[in-house]
């Protein structure tokens, strides 16, 4: 009997993790999860989903869990580190630099530390994709700590990219998704200082912001492609790939 393939996905617990995980649990695959609450799903899987509660922004025992969490694991075909926060949403110059650091620690050291755990014993790794933004080079107000975050996450990505040539990297921007990201951005006072936010609330309940597993389906589609399409390393976004 031909093995499942197997992927590795962090911040499994809601939004595009979750979308993911089931999505890819549904085709038959292997997912090893990680996030801070264990997810409710909905898909039989048969044993196919190793879990594993861990909070990504405690870099102490974060390498240790990660190893433990893979230990037998020869092979994975697919990583997706998704796990990040917005951190807080506003003007750069009110911003704390406790809050900024915060971001970073989640948003790009915690990947440092993920990639070098999963390579550790000579495991081999088909392709990662970390999970970056458009908010990575666009630079709208309001965004600053995260699009800070973000754009350090690509960097991040190119560089595990040269140093680990027989694995394929990208920094990937999945496109505006319905989550919990949405809600807290969407809660806040109309304020014309943002006017990304306003496009944001115009695009809620279109097919322009999917939920999760229709995020899922096209991701994946898209995962499948970038060898081909993305040099190893670079950062794209899903609004335009190349065919």
């Amino acid at each position: 009997m031909t093995e499942p393939r197997t992927v590795f996905i962090t911040g499994v617990s809601a939004g595009i993790g979750f979308g993911l995980t089931e999505e890819l649990l549904e085709r038959g695959w292997r997912v090893i999860g990680l996030s801070r609450r264990e997810p409710s799903l909905t898909i039989d899987h048969e044993g196919r989903f190793l879990f594993q509660a861990v909070d990504v922004s405690d870099s102490d025992s974060l390498c240790e869990k990660v190893s433990a969490q893979l230990e037998g694991v020869p092979h994975l075909d697919l990583v997706v580190l998704n796990a990040g926060i917005l951190g807080e949403f506003g003007d750069l110059r009110e911003m704390t630099l406790d809050n900024l650091q915060n971001t970073m620690n989640v948003n790009v050291w915690s990947n440092k530390l993920i990639l070098d755990a999963m390579f550790e014993g000579g495991r081999t790794i088909e392709q990662v994709v970390t999970v970056s933004s458009g908010a990575a080079v666009n630079g709208n107000r309001g965004w600053g700590g995260y699009s800070i975050s973000k754009a350090a996450l690509n960097m991040l990505t190119s560089v595990y990219a040269k140093e680990r040539p027989e694995t394929h990297f990208c920094a990937f921007a999945p496109g505006v998704v319905e989550t919990a990201m949405q809600d807290t951005l969407q809660a806040r006072e109309p304020d014309e200082r943002f006017p990304s936010v306003e496009r944001l609330r115009a695009m809620r309940g279109t097919d322009d912001m999917p939920d999760p597993r229709e995020a899922a389906r096209r991701l994946l589609a898209a995962f499948e492609k970038l060898p081909q399409v993305v040099t190893s390393g670079d950062f794209a976004d899903i609004r335009n790939l190349p065919d």
